[in-house]
């Protein structure tokens, strides 16, 4: 297995993140794990949100706006690649709760996919939650989605909801 480390975003990695979203946008993929990227004009912008999330306050499960999060890139050591992203939000909250969103979203880049870097780098995360004083972690995927189903399975989840709405959905959550 390749050895791995996360590290949180600096605002000199602007080809480095652009590399990765261009290639998401190559494969017509779904960018997960990088908190409002899609919503972003360019990596400046990305960047000062990213920054701005880790510095949101969270007063308490009811709130209506989004806890604060921290946003780590999972950098393969052999190459210093980018292998994907992990976002995680240091408290829950009932939005995110009730929209099967949990502590944390992540997503690889699809040309490193089914490498078993996802499983790894929640590992990781895991590590961090621990440190941080989280003691039980959620997180969310698609039904369809064997991949990040595995990598939660494999990292001790247990399913806890089931939506079958229109986009079938499962809800997980990790005991630290």
């Amino acid at each position: 297995m390749e050895e791995l480390y996360l590290r949180e975003i600096k605002i000199d990695d602007e080809n480095i993140i652009t590399d990765y979203i261009d290639e998401f946008i190559r494969y017509g993929s779904v960018i997960n794990g990088l908190s409002g990227a899609t919503s972003c004009k360019n990596f400046q912008e990305l960047y000062k949100k990213l920054q701005k999330q880790k510095n949101l306050k969270f007063v308490d499960y009811n709130q209506e706006e989004r806890p604060p999060s921290l946003t780590y890139m999972l950098i393969r050591k052999s190459d210093n690649r980018l292998v994907g992203t992990f976002n995680l939000r240091l408290n829950l909250t009932k939005a995110l709760d009730d929209n099967f969103a949990g502590h944390v979203g992540y997503g690889i880049r699809p040309s490193e996919r089914r490498k078993g870097y996802a499983t790894q780098g929640l590992k990781m995360i895991l590590d961090i939650c621990r440190e941080k004083g989280i003691n039980s972690v959620r997180l969310g995927c698609y039904s369809e989605n064997i991949g990040s189903k595995k990598t939660i399975l494999n990292n001790g989840g247990k399913l806890i909801k089931h939506d079958s709405g229109l986009i079938s959905s499962d809800y997980y959550e990790i005991v630290l």
